[in-house]
């Protein structure tokens, strides 16, 4: 029996070819049964990373396509920090740059754990809409600026929903008929002073209205969200189809980690680079000041703290005093 296709992109420099590695091995593992193309989008990926994508497709009987991506297209203004790169914004060349008989594609963020089969989200229907994603967490959204901004306050009282763009169903065939990377360019140029999530803010804008949502719990769940809502390793093994480690990442030092860490591990050690990983992880993690800096800091909260009480004290035991001296 023929397999189904399913196209992927991913978008990345080279400090993220590990972890991004460890995603498309967790892809591979759980849809066996489609035929999977990744268009991998960057700039400066070596030749040797290139072939690794590509012997860990051909592995799978899938397939990879390498699509490069000039600089020089991105305005010199737009906003780049350590946080978001310039690669964040290549997603938004995808209709313009992939080929034209690529009319559907599922974008997937590096830090990404593809933990079940996922050709049901693949295959929805979009019936209008341009694009299959889910919810931003209203715990990421608590005091987001660009919601108050000028970018997004009429939508909002229109019934607009942000999303998240670390996972998107793209309908290519409808979007180009819609939007080129031109007009995301202008959007980008005319919001820059608002733009918090930079890349994220501008499919939102345009696509406001253009969305179909799905469970997030189910296709977009952000791990950290998870271990404070009290789902354990073993529940999110069970019960989600992609965990997503924005924000603290699982092979950083500098962040608390939690026991659903371990799934992005699990996929890690089925790498050939494991044993590297592993080693980066530990000397990162004996060398990182950040948990001596996380204690002294709850150190001098407990102080401060401390402090308040006894000055309630005090106060109160004066308030008693005046009080019996009446």
């Amino acid at each position: 029996m023929e397999k189904k296709q399913m196209n992927i992109a991913v978008s990345l420099n080279r400090n993220f070819f590990y972890c991004t590695y460890v995603m498309l091995t967790s892809l591979y593992e759980n849809n066996s049964d489609s035929a999977i193309t990744v268009y991998i989008l960057h700039s400066e990926l070596t030749d040797g990373q290139i072939d690794a994508f590509e012997q860990l497709a051909r592995q799978h009987g899938g397939q990879v396509q390498s699509v490069f991506v000039d600089r020089s297209l991105f305005s010199e203004g737009l906003m780049i920090t350590a946080e978001w790169s310039i690669e964040t914004y290549y997603r938004l060349l995808m209709a313009d740059a992939l080929p034209q008989e690529v009319e559907r594609i599922l974008y997937l963020d590096g830090d990404i754990i593809v933990n079940g089969n996922i050709r049901d989200f693949y295959d929805l229907d979009f019936e209008d809409k341009l694009l299959g994603v889910c919810m931003e967490t209203e715990k990421n959204m608590e005091n987001q600026p660009q919601l108050n901004s000028r970018m997004f306050e009429k939508l909002l009282k229109q019934g607009f929903y942000y999303f998240n763009a670390g996972v998107m169903l793209w309908n290519l065939k409808a979007i180009r008929g819609h939007y080129t990377f031109a007009d995301y360019m202008k959007v980008a140029e005319e919001y820059a002073d608002v733009l918090v999530t930079p890349d994220q803010d501008i499919l939102n804008y345009c696509y406001w209205n253009k969305g179909k949502y799905v469970e997030s719990a189910v296709y977009n769940q952000f791990s950290r969200d998870a271990h404070y809502e009290g789902k354990t390793y073993q529940k999110i093994r069970e019960q989600t189809r992609i965990v997503h480690f924005a924000s603290a990442k699982p092979w950083n030092a500098n962040n608390l980690h939690f026991d659903i860490e371990q799934l992005w591990w699990d996929y890690a050690q089925k790498t050939p680079y494991y044993e590297f990983l592993c080693e980066e992880f530990t000397e990162k993690t004996i060398n990182d000041p950040f948990m001596e800096q996380y204690i002294q800091q709850i150190y001098d909260n407990i102080a401060v703290l401390q402090k308040d009480l006894e000055d309630s004290i005090a106060l109160s035991e004066r308030l008693i005093g005046m009080i019996h001296a009446k």
